[in-house]
């Protein structure tokens, strides 16, 4: 089977390497940027987001977008989430209905407020969209660590066939919610800047696990508000990648969340970090304007919100979101 993935970052080649696992899969990838793709294809690696990771020789790279997809069974769309809507739009121009479009890019476009998935089946109208998530650095997926992921769909009979695929060394469940996976997938960045925060401010670990239980229950509500199903907190997309974003020095919002808990400000947490953009930050605004819409308040995102933009104090903040 052939399967297409679009984008080189990191999260490309480690689930590129995941399907090539399968060897009667033939896995080409699509590099959108002439410098980018040059370096990817003579070197085999892109060391820029994965340093030492070779790409298989067999799979192979290339820069036209219809040589990738054509004969394709599977369509991955693997780039930032701040370009879904421009590669959607281009893939459009190919894509069968036949095809399987998949979006493994977390988050929720804003202005619009739409989920990844809305975006791609705006631009494609195909019925055949799914959702790959679940607790996984795209660094030690690429380096063959096992873990367990949700393919998530309106067409269950599609997210069996990339189930199929994709099972190889992880463990893979199908899900047939695929707006509460992705609220996860995007809220979990949110919570990941709250309980760095609360780590930045060496709160002992019996509070961190009460925080971080006011959060899972914040985490059902919000999906269950935004039209998705409670169940999926107990999925690897759900409780699997927050606990995993939520704990993990190795996640980017965790991290710029201690340096808040320890007295920074956003713009110094940034420059620390020496990155201009932080996930979760974005999809606090989005993930809010959301939930007002639907009068539904999260206490969580209420006191986030009012640290970061509001210089509102950091104190007793079990108290403020206790369930």
């Amino acid at each position: 089977m052939k399967i297409a993935i679009l984008g080189v970052g990191a999260y490309a080649i480690a689930l590129a390497k995941v399907f090539n696992k399968n060897k009667d899969n033939e896995i080409m990838m699509w590099a959108k940027f002439k410098e980018e793709a040059k370096v990817v294809m003579e070197n085999r690696e892109n060391a820029g987001v994965l340093p030492g990771v070779k790409i298989p020789d067999e799979i192979k790279i290339t820069m036209n977008l219809n040589a990738c997809m054509e004969d394709a069974s599977i369509v991955v769309l693997a780039v930032p989430a701040a370009a879904v809507r421009q590669v959607s739009e281009e893939v459009a121009v190919y894509a069968t209905k036949d095809q399987i479009l998949c979006v493994v890019s977390k988050g929720i476009e804003p202005k619009t407020n739409m989920f990844m998935s809305e975006i791609l089946y705006e631009a494609t109208h195909n019925e055949n969209i799914c959702m790959i998530s679940g607790p996984s650095f795209a660094v030690e997926i690429a380096n063959d660590s096992k873990t367990g992921f949700n393919v998530a769909s309106n067409n269950i009979k599609a997210a069996e066939i990339v189930k199929e695929q994709f099972e190889n060394g992880i463990v893979v469940s199908t899900c047939d919610d695929i707006i509460g996976v992705q609220v996860a997938a995007s809220i979990k960045n949110v919570f990941a800047i709250f309980m760095g925060m609360v780590n930045g401010m060496e709160m002992k670990d019996s509070y961190k696990a009460s925080c971080l239980a006011c959060l899972v229950r914040n985490l059902g509500d919000t999906i269950v508000a935004l039209g998705g199903k409670r169940d999926t907190i107990f999925t690897f997309a759900g409780l699997g990648d927050m606990l995993l974003t939520c704990m993990s020095s190795k996640s980017r919002n965790f991290t710029f969340g201690t340096y808040i808990g320890r007295g920074y400000s956003m713009q110094d947490a940034y420059e620390t970090m020496s990155v201009k953009t932080v996930e979760g930050i974005h999809t606090l605004s989005t993930i809010r304007d959301l939930m007002e819409k639907k009068n539904f308040r999260i206490k969580s995102l209420d006191v986030l919100y009012g640290i970061l933009y509001e210089n509102d104090s950091k104190d007793n903040l079990l108290d403020k979101i206790r369930m």
